[in-house]
């Protein structure tokens, strides 16, 4: 009798695992997220406030120029087509100022860059990388400012670390096929960092704003 029951739990416990097996199978696997990805580069000028307004007033006496250079950015949304042409993402923008040269032998260069969260929104296709969209971000970075004096090989430097917060809107015109676009985007960004300035000691605070126009695909 308990060999009986025994054959009769292996054989139930057998019918179970192949019944839920077959229809594990014959479950349709979930939709993969679309993932777009988007890289860009531009050209864009930076604007100081506070203390680094008061350097750029110097600098600009000694006869350096402005604080023009190139952007680079890439970033990545997950934009299913059900959130009506909305994405959201991840990504890192960086600027690098073209190095300046002013009339007492120095050189005055910096960069900086931010890494975010985000979101693009195509409010009129409701499609993503299709049309005009607007875009904004915020994220942490850091900032690298320096002058070098020719002359005695010495520098002066500034590091920060802070926010940025990115609004922006463009332009995506469909390429080769429905998911690749050619981006033209225009940017304008708002910085609030802290960090030491050589002389001035540590935790001194910056304020910068910065615009660019970008050119880059979608994919």
């Amino acid at each position: 009798m308990k060999t009986s029951h025994f054959t009769l739990a292996f054989w139930s416990t057998a019918l179970l695992v192949s019944t839920t097996v077959r229809a594990q199978n014959a479950e349709p696997a979930p939709a993969k997220l679309p993932i777009y990805g988007n890289i860009s580069i531009g050209y864009g000028n930076t604007f100081f406030s506070g203390r680094l307004a008061e350097k750029e007033t110097i600098n600009d006496g000694r006869g350096f120029g402005r604080n023009q250079g190139n952007t680079l950015t890439t970033w990545f949304y997950v934009a299913p087509a059900r959130w009506k042409g909305l994405g959201v993402g991840t990504g890192v923008k960086g600027f690098f100022a073209t190095p300046n040269n002013g009339g007492n032998k120095e050189t005055y260069l910096f960069n900086y860059y931010h890494v975010g969260l985000g979101a693009k929104y195509y409010l009129l296709s409701k499609t993503f990388n299709k049309g005009f969209n607007l875009k904004s971000s915020f994220g942490i970075g850091q900032m690298t400012e320096k002058t070098k004096y020719n002359d005695t090989r010495t520098y002066e430097h500034q590091f920060a670390v802070g926010t940025t917060l990115l609004v922006g809107m463009g332009y995506s015109i469909p390429v080769f096929n429905k998911r690749s676009a050619l981006n033209i985007d225009f940017d304008f960004e708002t910085s609030n960092r802290r960090g030491d300035v050589t002389g001035l000691g540590e935790n001194q605070s910056f304020r910068n704003s910065h615009v660019s126009l970008n050119v880059g695909l979608g994919f």
